[in-house]
């Protein structure tokens, strides 16, 4: 909340609604929107009287779904994005394919703080 001058952010993306919902209500500003595509378990307990009352708009989508036209142009902005350093691109682990089991591992363990990458060559 310091960055935003404890005013809160308009918009989350969020990678894991069953782990992350309660955090909802320390971050978002009222109006502010919820994109959701992904959760770490089937089902999710979410913060709805703070949903309610701020009216809050949670959006659910599976980017293999989206219009192809659309997702070319997600595909390009974020690309963009990169290519400006406005986006931190994070790498928590990178592992050898030997050592796949590892990364799976590290994966299920919900601790990497950003991406797991493998490299095949």
């Amino acid at each position: 909340m310091a960055i935003t001058a404890k005013r809160g952010v308009d918009a989350v993306i969020e990678v894991d609604l069953a782990a992350n919902a309660r955090l909802l209500p320390s971050v978002l500003t009222p109006n502010g929107v919820v994109a959701i595509y992904g959760s770490g378990a089937p089902d999710a307990s979410i913060p709805f009287q703070f949903l309610l009352q701020n009216s809050i708009t949670l959006k659910f989508f599976l980017v293999y779904l989206m219009a192809p036209e659309l997702r070319a142009r997600a595909t390009a902005d974020i690309t963009r994005m990169l290519e400006r350093g406005e986006l931190i691109h994070n790498v928590a682990h990178t592992f050898d394919l030997g050592d796949i089991v590892a990364a799976h591992e590290a994966v299920e363990a919900g601790k990497a703080m950003g991406n797991v990458v493998v490299r095949i060559a």
